[in-house]
């Protein structure tokens, strides 16, 4: 069996990270192959802390539990075009550049930390024998609370090069399918499974679509192929407000 790396950088998610940390202790694969490494940075609430006591109660489950503190005095992603632009992509690459850095097992899964997987979320992914291969989320809590499914997080080039949103049936129906879809996408990212020979060669870096743009571009250039599993859903919780209706079971 392969082993694994799960990893995200974090920042002030006290209000989501003990949901996160149970939805990562309950996937089903043999903890002794998982390494978990988390990379703290700029936060202000008790991130850190909770992060602690999880490495604490758990150690001995895991391979290895890893937290890293590395504050720059970045502006907090408030969604706004030109902090993103101008300090949150550059960032968010320089952390997941790091992580790759450090990691050392067969496999690496980055889960942003406002996403709650399914236990089974390594084991489909898996399956496929993908270089690269993500999990399914929507991304339109935000923009339209009713059609969510209408911004996911898998994009194709259209043909004047620019990524636009897959959306079919079956994205649209991903919570209710039985079976494995395996999608072929440009651009995708927030739960994404890397082999070793992907994340020891290709690095994330400034696009403006964000930094998962830039990576699958340059991954494409180093002849990888980029895949989504379908059946493999998992909920985005962009929000406090979203993380009460997901514990109510009023979300897809």
């Amino acid at each position: 069996m392969k082993t694994i790396t799960i990893a995200a950088p974090v920042r002030n998610r006290d209000w989501i990270i003990p949901q996160y940390l149970l939805k990562i202790l309950e996937i089903n694969y043999p903890k002794s192959l998982i390494d978990l490494h988390f990379v703290v940075n700029d936060s202000s609430d008790r991130t850190f802390e909770l992060l602690t006591e999880f490495k604490k109660d758990n150690k001995r489950l895991y391979n290895n539990i890893r937290i890293d503190v590395m504050n720059n005095n970045i502006p907090a992603d408030c969604r706004d075009f030109t902090i993103r632009n101008t300090y949150i992509y550059k960032h968010l690459s320089n952390l997941k550049n790091y992580i790759m850095s450090k990691t050392r097992t067969d496999k690496l899964i980055f889960i942003d930390t406002d996403i709650l997987v399914k236990p089974d979320v390594i084991t489909k992914l898996l399956k496929h024998g993908k270089k690269i291969i993500s999990g399914l989320i929507y991304n339109g809590y935000l923009t339209n609370d009713e059609k969510p499914y209408l911004y996911p997080n898998i994009m194709n080039l259209d043909d004047n090069g620019q990524y636009r949103h897959i959306r079919n049936y079956y994205i649209k129906s991903a919570s209710n399918l039985l079976c494995s879809r395996v999608q072929r996408v440009d651009l995708t990212g927030a739960v994404i499974l890397l082999d070793r020979s992907v994340y020891k060669t290709v690095k994330y870096g400034f696009h403006s679509q964000g930094e998962d743009a830039y990576f699958c571009k340059m991954a494409q250039d180093n002849g990888f192929e980029l895949f989504c599993d379908l059946f493999a859903y998992s909920h985005h919780i962009m929000s406090p407000v979203h993380l009460k209706l997901y514990q109510k079971g009023e979300m897809n």
